[in-house]
């Protein structure tokens, strides 16, 4: 009896899993379908929205062209205007004010050359004394490290001969 009701159970499930295939390969179209009727609903609502602010842009174009020409018409006579008037009022006054400044400046700059002159002329002196300073510090350097590298060369000359004396006594010492 057990293996009746194992077979049973088995072919139960096995019908059990074809109807259930069934049914979701049944509901994947059925969602399928209303998908693609609801991706054309909604392509069609947004064609007509598109074409209706497209329409709309344009005219709102159009009417703000037209009051931007206005408006920038009499803006730009307005501005002509007014700039012609300050443009020869600046123009006096500042022929006015650069003659001033430029015959200020000239005699602050002739001044300022003059010190700056004299300024050099100290700074130059100095540096030149600093320069034979150095000059000399370098000649005293080079003079006590000839006669530092004479007495190393030296030493390294006498402990030279040592080893060799001191190897000859050994070679010596060994022959025998």
């Amino acid at each position: 009896m057990d293996l009746e009701l194992k077979a049973y159970l088995e072919s139960l499930r096995h019908d059990l899993m074809a109807h259930a295939e069934q049914m979701n390969r049944s509901t994947r179209q059925d969602l399928s379908q209303q998908m693609d009727g609801m991706r054309q609903d909604l392509s069609q609502q947004m064609d007509g929205m598109r074409q209706d602010l497209m329409t709309h842009a344009e005219q709102l174009n159009q009417d703000t062209r037209r009051d931007l020409m206005t408006h920038a018409e009499q803006l730009n006579q307005d501005t002509r205007r007014d700039l012609m008037t300050h443009a020869e009022q600046l123009n006096q006054d500042t022929r006015r004010d650069l003659m001033t400044h430029a015959e200020q400046l000239n005699r602050e700059t002739r001044q300022h050359a003059e010190q700056l002159n004299r300024e050099t002329r100290i700074l130059v002196e100095d540096l030149h004394h600093q320069i034979q300073l150095v000059a000399e510090g370098v000649t005293t350097v080079n003079e006590k490290f000839d006669r530092f590298h004479d007495e190393v060369e030296a030493q390294i000359f006498g402990l030279d001969k040592r080893v060799m004396r001191l190897e000859a006594q050994r070679r010596s010492g060994s022959d025998t």
